[in-house]
C-alpha cells in the first residue's frame, strides 16, 4: 500500500494535558477540530487524541454534492471553503465527528496544518504542542485503528495508527450514540412529497401533471433550507460522479421540468416519471450510509418505496373503484408491518396505524368509502415514521464514557 501522511497516537505516552487540543483551537479559532477523550482504565485513566483521520476511503468526499472536499497525493483531505454549500451531508458519512461548521456556515476540519506543512513553516500545531510525543505524525503504510473504542475502521479506512495501553487489549467504551437530525423538516417534506408525486403520476390520477409538477417543486424548495449557504446552492449538482445528493436534485429537477411540459404534451409523461423514479432511488441511496446504522438497513428502502404506494393506492381505488388496487395496498402494508418489527424500531404508533389501515382496507371491499380513512391513516403513518427516522438517528461517533 502506498505511504501517506497520517497521525500516530500512543496511549502510554499521553499525560492528558490537553495541549494538542489547545494548540489546534488557538491556531484555528476554537473550532474543536481535535478532541481529547478521557476514558477509564481500571483504577486509572487513559486518553485518546483524535481529529480527522485523512482516511483512505474518505466517504465525506464522495457524498459531498458540491465537490468541496478533495484529497491530494500526500493523503491529506481538505475542504475548499469557496465551494462548500453548508449542507452537512459529509457529517452523515463521517463516523469520527471530524467535521464542524464555522461561523459562516461552511464546513471545516483538520487539514493537517497544510499551509504550515507545505510552506516549510513547521509541523502540525497539535503535534508540536505535545510534550511527551504521544501524538506524532509521519508517512504511514496503512492505518491501524481497529479498536473497540473507535467506530469500525472498514467504514472509511482511517490513516491513523493507535498504540493502545500496554497490557490492555480492549477498552469497553460505546461508540454508538443517538441524536436528532437538525433542520430536518424540509428533508421530510421533500422525501414524502416526491414519493407521493411518483405514485400519483404512475397511476395517472386526476390532474397528475399538475401534481407531478407542483409537489416535487415546492418540497424541493423547502429542502434547500437544509443548506446553510443559499448563495452557492447551484453547486449541489457538481458531483454527479459519486454523490447521490447531486443525482437526487438533478433527477428531481428534470422531472419537474418534464411534468410541466406534459401539461402541454402528454408524451413528456414518460421521461417525467423515469426521472422522478430516479430521484426517489437517489433519495434512498443518500441515507444508506454505514456511519448511521439506523438508516443503513432494509427498513429505509422499504419505507421510502412503501410511501410511494401506501399514500396513492387508496386514492387510485377511490377514483376508479377497482379492487385491483386494494390487493397490492394490503401486501405493502403487511411488508411495512413486518419490516418495522424485524428491525426492532420503536414506533408503536406506526405499527398500530398500519394494522388498523390493513383492517380498514379489507372492509373497503364491502364499503368503498372507508378507503378515505385508509388514505388519512397511511399519510399520518408515513409522516410519523419519517419523523422518527430523523429524530432518532443511531450513529457511530467518538467514544463516550
Amino acid at each position: 500500500m502506498e505511504r501517506k501522511l497520517g497521525f500516530i497516537f500512543d496511549h502510554d505516552k499521553c499525560i492528558i494535558c490537553n495541549a494538542c487540543v489547545d494548540a489546534c483551537n488557538k491556531a484555528y479559532g476554537n473550532l474543536n477540530w481535535r478532541s481529547l477523550i478521557v476514558m477509564p482504565l481500571g483504577e486509572s485513566k487513559t486518553a485518546l487524541s483524535i481529529a480527522c483521520n485523512h482516511c483512505d476511503n474518505p466517504v465525506c468526499m464522495k457524498v459531498c454534492p458540491a465537490n468541496a472536499i478533495e484529497k491530494n497525493d500526500m493523503g491529506i483531505v481538505r475542504i475548499n471553503d469557496k465551494s462548500c454549500i453548508g449542507c452537512g451531508f459529509c457529517t452523515w458519512a463521517c463516523p469520527y465527528e471530524a467535521l464542524k461548521f464555522n461561523k459562516d456556515g461552511i464546513m471545516s476540519k483538520c487539514n493537517f496544518c497544510y499551509d504550515r506543512l507545505i510552506g516549510g513553516k513547521g509541523i502540525p500545531y497539535c503535534v508540536e504542542a505535545c510534550p511527551t510525543g504521544a501524538l506524532s505524525f509521519g508517512w504511514i503504510d496503512e492505518g491501524k485503528a481497529d479498536t473497540n473504542y473507535l467506530p469500525p475502521s472498514d467504514i472509511t479506512k482511517p490513516r491513523f495508527v493507535v498504540k493502545g495501553p500496554e497490557g490492555v487489549k480492549d477498552l469497553k467504551i460505546n461508540t454508538l450514540h443517538e441524536k436528532k437530525e437538525e433542520n430536518y423538516l424540509g428533508l421530510l417534506a421533500f422525501t414524502i412529497g416526491s414519493e407521493f408525486a411518483l405514485g400519483y403520476t404512475v397511476f395517472k390520477l386526476p390532474f397528475w401533471s399538475f401534481i407531478g409538477f407542483l409537489v416535487p417543486l415546492l418540497t424541493l424548495l423547502l429542502s434547500v433550507n437544509h443548506a446553510r449557504r443559499y448563495d452557492r446552492f447551484y453547486r449541489v449538482i457538481y458531483n454527479l460522479k459519486t454523490s447521490w445528493l447531486s443525482r437526487e436534485v438533478l433527477f428531481s429537477s428534470l422531472s419537474v421540468l418534464f411534468y410541466l411540459l406534459s401539461i402541454l404534451n402528454t408524451l413528456f409523461y414518460y421521461p417525467a416519471v423515469v426521472f422522478l423514479a430516479l430521484g426517489v432511488l437517489s433519495s434512498i441511496m443518500i441515507y444508506m450510509v454505514k456511519a448511521r446504522p439506523s438508516w443503513y438497513n432494509s427498513e429505509t428502502p422499504i419505507s421510502f418505496v412503501g410511501t410511494v404506494f401506501t399514500t396513492t393506492l387508496p386514492l387510485a381505488y377511490y377514483f376508479t373503484h377497482s379492487y385491483y388496487y386494494l390487493i397490492p395496498l394490503m401486501l405493502i402494508l403487511i411488508i411495512e408491518i413486518i419490516s418495522t418489527y424485524i428491525t426492532k424500531r420503536e414506533i408503536k404508533i406506526r405499527g398500530s396505524l398500519n394494522v388498523f389501515s390493513l383492517v380498514l382496507s379489507l372492509l373497503s371491499f364491502i364499503i368503498p368509502a372507508i378507503i378515505v380513512i385508509v388514505e388519512i391513516l397511511n399519510i399520518v403513518s408515513e409522516v410519523v415514521n419519517r419523523r422518527e427516522f430523523y429524530q432518532k438517528v443511531i450513529y457511530y461517533g467518538l467514544p463516550k464514557v
